[in-house]
């Protein structure tokens, strides 16, 4: 998708802080010049916030920028249609950043829902927009990568399709957690995040195998050049 470009070679002009674990404060820079328009057309042309579902947001591994895609996305549909209930929800256990990205509470998250016996309602957080609405990962939990594979993982996805009209879910890097296959089978729809100059092609098209070809929504080219076959990219529209 030729607006999705160069993501990582733009200027910050406003980002969350956040506090690192020695409690220094630092400032995740996801929005930059231009990022309104660029997500807008990212939502557009991949078809995303127009009607009820649930979307998960992937890389083919760590460091591609799908948590910025995912927050983006996430921000500017409830900015744009204030009508509608978003919610953003991590999943990678590993590398938690959304309760110090947005300053909230951690726990309980989603972890704790998945394998305790708190309420969903109680992980839900608040964030600066009225109609957006967050989902830590919560813990820490002993072995939480079989926890996504749960059943009752699969119910918290149906429920939370029920309960608002964008869900969009920040999966774990495909070829670094299987777990992330599984979370793009239970969406409705799926995006992956390719940095360009970082992944090489036989990994990204690895990555795609992966993926579900009716669920595949488009791929979210994070820099200036692509290793991504001219093929491929014809058909995505980019």
């Amino acid at each position: 998708m030729s607006d999705e470009r160069a993501i990582a070679n733009q200027t910050p002009t406003r980002g969350l802080k956040r506090l690192d674990p020695n409690g220094q404060e630092h400032q995740r820079d996801w929005l930059f010049a231009g990022a309104d328009e660029l997500f807008r057309g990212l939502y557009t042309r991949a078809g995303i916030g127009f009607t009820s579902e649930v979307l998960a947001v992937s890389s083919a591994i760590a460091g591609e920028g799908k948590t910025t895609v995912s927050l983006g996305l996430a921000v500017t549909v409830a900015q744009d249609y204030p009508e509608r209930r978003v919610l953003l929800v991590e999943t990678d256990f590993q590398n938690p950043t959304l309760a110090s990205d947005f300053g909230v509470e951690a726990s309980p998250g989603l972890i704790d829902c998945i394998l305790g016996d708190e309420p969903l309602e109680l992980a839900f957080r608040s964030s600066f927009l009225d109609n957006l609405h967050l989902l830590p990962v919560g813990g820490p939990a002993p072995g939480p990568g079989r926890a996504l594979r749960s059943s009752r993982m699969a119910a918290i996805i149906d429920s939370l399709r029920q309960s608002y009209d964008l869900v969009v879910v920040d999966a774990p890097a495909i070829l670094v957690n299987s777990d992330s296959v599984m979370l793009m089978d239970l969406a409705d729809g799926a995006l992956l995040v390719v940095r360009s100059g970082l992944t090489p092609q036989p990994v990204v098209n690895k990555a795609i195998e992966q993926i579900d070809d009716s669920k595949l929504r488009g791929i979210v080219l994070n820099g200036g050049h692509s290793a991504i076959p001219g093929w491929l990219r014809r058909l995505c529209g980019m």
